[in-house]
C-alpha cells in the first residue's frame, strides 16, 4: 500500500492542476487510457484507505515530533531484529521489495509517531524495568564482535600467532578473511544478540570479555578468530530499550488513539465520495502498524 500512497497523492495533485484537461496516459491499438480514467480508478480502488492514511499521518505529525536520531535508532533496531548487519545489506533487501530508502524511512517515522501516540501518558516504574531486566537478561545481552574467517585450522593458527605478535586485526581480516561482507570493514560484525549467529560462534563470543581474542572456532563456514570489541550486559546498558518494551506492552489500542485524534482536530472531508471516511473504522496502513510493530 505504501507505493500507492505516493502514486495517488501525485495523481490527486495532477487533477487539480489539469482540471480542464484529460490527457492520455497510455495509448494502445485497443484504445486509450485517459488521465481522468486513471485517476478515477485509483480513487475508487485505493482512495479511501490512502486518504484516511494521509489524514492520520498529518494529525500525528502535528501533535508529535520525531527526530532523525529517533528514526535512525528505530532502523537500527529493525535491522538487528532481521539480522541485517549493514546499510548496504538493508538497501539490497529494500530494493528486492521495490522499496526506496526514503519510503522506508517515512514508514519508520510513522511507526515512531504511532508509538509516541499510543504510549502518550503511559507510566513505567523503575521496579517494572528492573524486574524485566532480571527476567530477560540472558536474551538482552549483546556483544560487538569482529572476526576473521578462513577455510582451514592451519591458516587460522597462523593468523592467531600474527595477532599475538601484535599485528593489526583489521589489516589481517582484509588480507585473509573469506567473509566478503565484513573483510573490508576489518571483520566488523557490529552488535550481536543471542540467536543471530551459529551456535559455536555464539557460544565463544558471548563467553568472552571486552578486548579478548578467541582461538580458532570451527563452524560450518570454516574457522573463525573472534575479537570482542565491546559488551552490553548491565541494567544501565538497556534502560531505554527496556522502557520501550514495557511501553509497548502497556500501549493504548492504535485505532482508539487515531479516532481520538480525528475528533480533537474537527476533521471535515470535503470530497463527497469520501464523506463517510471517519464514520466507521477502516483498517489503514497507519492503523495496521499496531503495537506489535513498534
Amino acid at each position: 500500500m505504501k507505493k500507492w500512497i505516493a502514486a495517488v497523492a501525485v495523481v490527486f495533485g495532477l487533477t487539480v492542476i489539469t482540471a480542464c484537461g484529460n490527457g492520455t496516459v497510455v495509448d494502445t491499438k485497443a484504445g486509450k487510457i485517459t488521465e481522468n480514467e486513471f485517476v478515477k480508478e485509483l480513487k475508487d480502488k485505493y482512495g479511501k484507505q490512502v486518504l484516511q492514511d494521509m489524514v492520520y499521518k498529518k494529525l500525528l505529525s502535528k501533535k508529535y515530533k520525531v527526530t532523525d536520531k529517533e528514526v535512525n535508532d528505530k532502523i537500527h533496531e529493525l535491522m538487528q531484529e532481521n539480522n541485517i548487519t549493514s546499510q548496504d545489506q538493508l538497501q539490497s533487501v529494500l530494493a528486492s521489495q521495490g522499496v526506496t530508502m526514503k519510503d522506508f524511512r517515512d514508514d519508520v517515522k510513522t511507526q515512531v509517531l504511532l508509538f509516541k501516540a499510543t504510549t502518550d501518558g503511559v507510566k513505567v516504574s523503575d521496579k517494572e524495568m528492573r524486574d524485566y531486566f532480571n527476567k530477560n537478561k540472558n536474551s538482552l545481552i549483546e556483544v560487538k564482535a569482529s572476526h576473521i574467517l578462513v577455510k582451514d585450522k592451519k591458516k587460522a593458527d597462523e593468523i592467531l600467532q600474527k595477532l599475538k605478535n601484535g599485528e593489526d586485526f583489521a589489516k589481517l581480516a582484509k588480507t585473509y578473511s573469506t567473509d566478503d561482507a565484513t573483510k573490508n570493514k576489518g571483520g566488523d560484525l557490529g552488535w550481536i544478540k543471542k540467536g543471530q549467529m551459529v551456535a559455536a560462534f555464539e557460544k565463544a563470543a558471548f563467553s568472552m570479555k571486552k578486548g579478548e581474542l578467541s582461538g580458532p572456532v570451527k563452524t560450518e563456514y570454516g574457522y573463525h578468530i573472534i575479537k570482542v570489541t565491546d559488551r552490553k550486559d548491565s541494567y544501565e546498558d538497556f534502560k531505554s530499550e527496556i522502557k520501550n518494551k514495557i511501553l509497548e506492552q502497556k500501549a493504548k489500542p492504535t485505532q482508539e488513539v487515531l479516532d481520538k485524534l480525528v475528533k480533537e482536530n474537527d476533521v471535515k472531508v470535503k470530497d463527497k465520495q469520501f464523506k463517510d471516511l471517519f464514520n466507521t473504522s477502516v483498517t489503514t496502513s497507519s492503523g495496521s502498524d499496531s503495537n506489535a510493530k513498534k
